[in-house]
């Protein structure tokens, strides 16, 4: 096969990384997207910067802040997989929030008016307004999230180290690779990783065509 052991366990770890750090993020990156599109004020600019932070530092910078949190906070979770999916989940998320936001605010708030005058509840406007008509932008922004989290490099490299066999995902095999003597040694997984973007993409403009 022309992907080794390693190659295949970094290709699993990487999906294994992107499908938990997704599913883990979802609720959140959900709700802060509808908080900050219903409305303005200092509060959500304040929050709306520290969430796009991870956007403008280096990610190794952001790694190496989450290493000192979780120092700090005693949790057991640097250096190994756990880490890789919230270092991952971490620079990946302001772009699901943003993708929320923005399709929240394409929503027409009286629509939210009229169904409160109504006696609908917060939950019930969510359920049968805002999600239906945003569901585009939640898929949409999904799918972004899941593919930068696949293919993060240097937060990940930070928090969870490059062990092969255990904390070794695809970018991190693909720069081991680029120290090796052998020259096409690096072709293969590089192509395996342009066929998943590629395959992401495809399956990301569809789950958006299909929720409209």
């Amino acid at each position: 096969m022309w992907l080794n052991e390693n190659d295949w366990f970094a290709v699993g770890l990487s999906f294994r990384v992107a499908l938990v750090a997704t599913l883990l993020f979802l609720p959140g990156c959900v709700a802060l997207g509808v908080w900050l599109g219903r409305g303005d004020g200092r509060s959500r600019g304040v929050i709306q910067a520290i969430i796009l932070l991870p956007l403008v530092l280096p990610p190794v910078v952001s790694g190496l802040l989450l290493l000192h949190l979780f120092q700090v906070t005693g949790l057991p979770i640097a250096f190994t997989w756990g880490g890789a999916v919230i270092a991952a989940g971490v620079v990946a998320a302001p772009l699901w929030i943003r993708n929320v936001r923005a399709a929240v605010e394409m929503v027409d708030p009286r629509l939210a008016i009229v169904a409160e005058s109504l006696g609908a509840s917060r939950w019930r406007r969510f359920r049968t307004i805002t999600l239906p008509l945003c569901w585009k932008g939640i898929v949409g922004g999904g799918v972004l999230f899941a593919a930068r989290a696949l293919g993060e490099f240097g937060a990940v490299m930070v928090v969870a180290g490059n062990t092969p066999g255990r904390t070794q995902t695809i970018p991190l095999a693909i720069y081991s690779k680029l120290q090796s003597p052998t020259p096409g040694a690096i072709w293969p997984l590089t192509i395996a990783a342009l066929l998943i973007a590629i395959a992401a993409i495809i399956v990301g403009e569809r789950l958006a065509r299909g929720s409209r």
